[in-house]
């Protein structure tokens, strides 16, 4: 007979966690009101806190159900230290922040510190609070210290092999002994040569060192060889897990994990060592950027055989990609002979009772693995095996090769070593750099060999020191670990068990390997009810319905609707119809995208306002807006989102697709336009891309027959050759102002056909507008100052361009989409232009910026003083001029006039006007939906 058993509720032991913080919350009190009677009350107080912690904070689920009795959640600031929240409901309100936090502190720190002290004696030895907590702020700076002492080690590796390897003359200069070493740079003429020598004063190491890195600037070491490849990430992270893994658990099974979950901000990737050993050195890497082939498709599992062939293939010279289809998905390579490494389900193994690696409890002995301490201590392993193989051929010793690596603590702090060994020991393994005096280790705890060596070969190809510390389990001291931040966000965590003796037996590190829940099949969107007639350009047709005759002859065009043309159910009838009648209209989409590779990237500005119908119509609109780019381009898109709240976010169709082509979310809070578009600005300039797209929530392209390139205009400058927009630095489409662009076009058909076209134009808007990465060529970024607060930031940011000797320009093959469903968020324009373009204009009145009739700047003197004189900006009164002209032509079914032929006269006379053959022929556009698309005459 079936036994159903109810999950024990967890009620009871919140009970007694509530009853004993009681008593902290007591003592606390006590501390408040006899604050007189000196520390002795403040310090039982805490030393009842920190008891209670160090209980609580080990069962997760007991913690994040007391904090929400009390109005708390278990956010980021709590999980790194859950004594922010304790510290904050036990004490008075009355103190200051910066008193509860510098409590905080203290209590983490002596959770990582204080070993088996009684918590008073800790406090009471070094300075009571004060002392600690000074000794807690640069505890916990280690990160930044071990990013900055790597980089210090790794750039003064970096200038003495480079010197070493410059040689200047093959001998000695004559009549010039130096010791060895490296010397002052001097430079030494003889015989009509000249050669770099050096001049060391002394023989300090400290002022040895400053002149290297003097001399190494702020160059930084080159980077791996393989870094600009796609998927090196990935490549990185099953490097690391199988290169350090592999040994421990040898003929056991050994597999890797991958999956995609959530991250703090954007979705990342962790791939975790797998075994079925009962405990083994184990890593888990963590991926800053998900692979977006994994959104949604829950756990898989790659064997370590298909990680080593993907680390050996992956230095060739072929391109490697993830692929997913309905056939699962695969690792595959572009070779002739692809290769195919398959992601299998995590539920075909859930029968292998595989093991992972398990939380492990108190840090201690903090400390920077070095680079070059791993590669010194690697080479003198080779040295010490070469020269132990050498002694056993000569008969000189039978002992076997040593396994285990002690540690050696006759000094301040732990060391590694060999105690016994013959040729091991007479070497150093200089790795590790304790941040601080540290406490002997247990000699019976020892380091397995294989693993270690495994690490420093590994580790130490990637040019960074490591982060690290020794942490207990079921034991003291069991295992040694790294937890390190590479450069670019990736994140490794490796455990090494220590082992005991001469069996080897290894410290518990490990537990059984539970897989995630599989996730929920995708709903299905449900199209509208009715077949779609398409035209011969392929957009929707009107909705409204058709008469029978047209029925009959549109037959043969019924198709049913795509789901990706659906607008989200969520959204009114208004909008939906919006979306059919207005969004889809004359939209062509390619049928193969339009790709440029890595050289844009587009940064949206998404602010949403108080007001609930102009919020959702910004939804509205940023949902086609990345629905388009996604559809007609490959570029990653990276939204700012300013304001947006955590079920906006996590409810928006498109805005959680947007990792597919490499983009992410960056969630800020509700702020001035400026301070956002500062943001997106410093996100691209921090890029490696060459060109950023610089948008608002409600921007395209008009992309279509009449309409030059549309989305293609990308895929086109990426085809070309980058040095033929060398002369642009800004530029932006058209954007609506007069004159239109028919009027340019028809100046010169087949030059806008055949070429791109950019005329001197800096009335920039916000919408769109195009930059280049100044950083990338060595020049000063540019930002527009953070301190205006005014209507024209745009504006702004052209002027400062111009200020900083850089090129604004419109393109003239593309035409600027703005959407705008809630209408403006700017009311009073013309007032509001006026006050910022007057404040604009005070600021660069030093470089001939002045105002120019009522609300409108006058840069002709500004241009000048910057040599640009000669750039012809159209103004608006000739382009109304000739549109007025072009209508009263149509009305009369006249001939061109002298007005317009003036008018196209004065824009070809623009003279500097730079225009760049397409290396891409118009006939070789992609067809967009079976029709002509971007392939027809412009």
């Amino acid at each position: 007979m079936g036994k159903a058993v109810k999950k024990e509720p967890i009620v009871s032991a919140l009970e007694q966690y509530r009853n004993a913080f009681e008593d902290v919350v007591a003592s606390a009190a006590a501390f408040d009101k006899h604050e007189s009677q000196g520390q002795k009350l403040l310090f039982t107080a805490l030393e009842r806190m920190f008891a209670f912690g160090e209980n609580i904070r080990q069962d997760r689920q007991a913690f994040e159900a007391f904090l929400e009795r009390y109005g708390k959640t278990l956010n980021k600031v709590t999980r790194a230290n859950p004594y922010n929240a304790l510290v904050e409901l036990a004490f008075s309100k009355n103190r200051s922040k910066s008193w509860r936090s510098e409590l905080a502190n203290v209590l983490l720190y002596a959770s990582e510190t204080i070993g088996a002290e009684p918590f008073i004696d800790w406090l009471e030895r070094d300075g009571g609070i004060s002392g600690r907590y000074a000794e807690a702020v640069k505890h916990f700076a280690r990160p930044a210290a071990g990013k900055a002492a790597s980089l210090k080690s790794s750039r003064l590796a970096m200038i003495t092999s480079e010197l070493k390897q410059s040689r200047v003359v093959a001998t000695a200069l004559p009549g010039v002994i130096l010791t060895s070493g490296f010397h002052r740079s001097l430079l030494f003429s003889e015989g009509g040569q000249t050669f770099l020598v050096h001049i060391r004063d002394e023989d300090d190491q400290n002022t040895i060192d400053k002149y290297l890195l003097e001399l190494a600037s702020n160059r930084n070491p080159d980077e791996h060889p393989l870094a600009s490849r796609p998927l090196y990430p990935l490549f990185r992270a099953l490097d690391m897990i199988a290169g350090t893994c592999k040994p421990s658990s040898s003929g056991a099974l050994q597999f890797v994990a991958i999956w995609n979950e959530a991250g703090d901000e954007t979705p990342v990737t962790k791939l975790r060592f797998l075994s079925d050993a009962y405990s083994f050195t184990n890593a888990t890497v963590t991926l800053a950027y998900a692979l977006p082939e994994l959104e949604g498709r829950g756990q898989f599992i790659l064997a370590l055989s298909d990680a080593e062939t993907f680390r050996q293939l992956f230095q060739h010279d072929c391109q490697w990609r993830v692929s997913a289809d309905d056939q699962g998905i695969c690792i595959v390579d572009d070779a002739k002979s692809q290769i195919q490494l398959k992601l299998h389900p995590v539920a075909n193994y859930l029968g292998a009772k595989l093991r992972q690696g398990r939380k492990l409890g108190r840090r201690t002995r903090h400390f920077l693995a070095t680079c070059e301490g791993m590669k010194a201590s690697a080479s003198n392993l080779d040295m010490a095996a070469a020269l132990f193989k050498k002694a056993n051929r000569a008969g000189l010793t039978a002992d076997p090769a040593p396994r285990r690596l002690q540690w050696l603590s006759e000094g301040v702090t732990p060391e590694v070593g060999f105690t016994g060994a013959q040729s091991y020991s007479g070497l150093a393994y200089p790795f590790l750099t304790f941040t601080a005096p540290a406490a002997a280790i247990d000699p019976q705890m020892e380091l397995s060999l294989a693993d270690i060596a495994a690490l420093w070969k590994t580790a130490s190809a990637y040019g960074e020191d490591l982060a690290g510390y020794i942490a207990d389990s079921d034991v003291a001291d069991a295992a040694f670990c790294i937890d390190h931040t590479f450069d670019g966000g990736d994140h490794f965590e490796y455990v090494s068990p220590m082992v005991l003796g001469v069996s080897m037996a290894r410290t518990q590190v490990c537990q059984d390997f539970r897989a995630n829940p599989p996730p929920a099949p995708p709903s299905s969107a449900s199209p509208p009810s009715g077949p779609r007639i398409t035209g011969s350009s392929g957009s929707a047709a009107n909705t409204r319905k058709p008469d029978k005759k047209a029925a009959v002859s549109a037959s043969t065009n019924i198709q049913p609707v795509d789901p990706d043309d659906a607008c989200p159910s969520h959204y009114s009838k208004t909008l939906q119809d919006n979306w059919r009648s207005k969004r889809l209209k004359g939209v062509a989409w390619p049928a193969i995208i339009y790709k440029s590779g890595n050289v844009f990237g587009a940064y949206i500005n998404s602010f949403v306002p108080d007001d609930a119908e102009k919020r959702l119509c910004r939804h509205y609109d940023l949902e086609w807006q990345l629905r388009w780019w996604r559809r007609m381009t490959d570029i990653p898109v990276t939204v700012i989102a300013s304001g947006w709240s955590d079920d906006e976010v996590a409810s928006h169709g498109e805005l959680n697709r947007i990792a597919e082509n490499g983009g992410r979310i960056i969630r800020a809070p509700a702020r001035e336009i400026i301070d956002n578009r500062r943001h997106s600005l410093q996100e691209f300039y921090d890029s490696d891309h060459d060109w950023g797209i610089i948008m608002d929530d409600d921007a395209s392209l008009h992309h279509g027959d009449s309409h030059n390139s549309g989305a293609s205009f990308f895929s086109e400058m990426a085809a070309n050759d980058p040095a033929a927009y060398e002369t642009i630095d800004v530029f932006s489409p058209f954007t609506g102002k007069m004159p239109s662009h028919n009027v340019v076009w028809r100046e010169n058909p087949q030059l806008f056909k055949e070429n791109h076209v950019f005329d001197p134009y800096y009335d920039l808007k916000g919408s769109m507008y195009i930059v280049r990465n100044f950083p990338k060529l060595g020049r000063p970024e540019i930002l527009p100052p953070a301190s205006f607060r005014l209507h024209g930031e745009d504006t702004l940011f052209g002027v400062e361009a111009i200020s900083k000797g850089a090129s604004v320009y419109r393109c003239n093959n593309i035409v600027l989409r703005e959407l705008r469903s809630g209408g403006t968020l700017f009311p009073n324009r013309a007032a509001n232009m006026k006050i910022g373009n007057t404040r604009i204009a005070e600021m660069y009145a030093d470089k001939g910026l002045s105002m120019a009739g009522k609300h409108l700047l006058d840069r002709s003197e500004m241009l000048r003083m910057a040599g640009r004189a000669e750039d012809k900006h159209l103004s608006r009164k000739a382009a109304l001029e000739s549109s007025l002209t072009e209508l009263l032509l149509c009305r009369n079914g006249c001939g061109q006039s002298r007005s317009t032929a003036a008018f196209i006269f004065s824009s070809r006379s623009v003279k500097r006007r730079v225009v760049v053959r397409l290396r891409w022929p118009v006939s070789a556009r992609p067809i967009a939906n079976g029709n002509s698309g971007h392939t027809a005459a412009r």
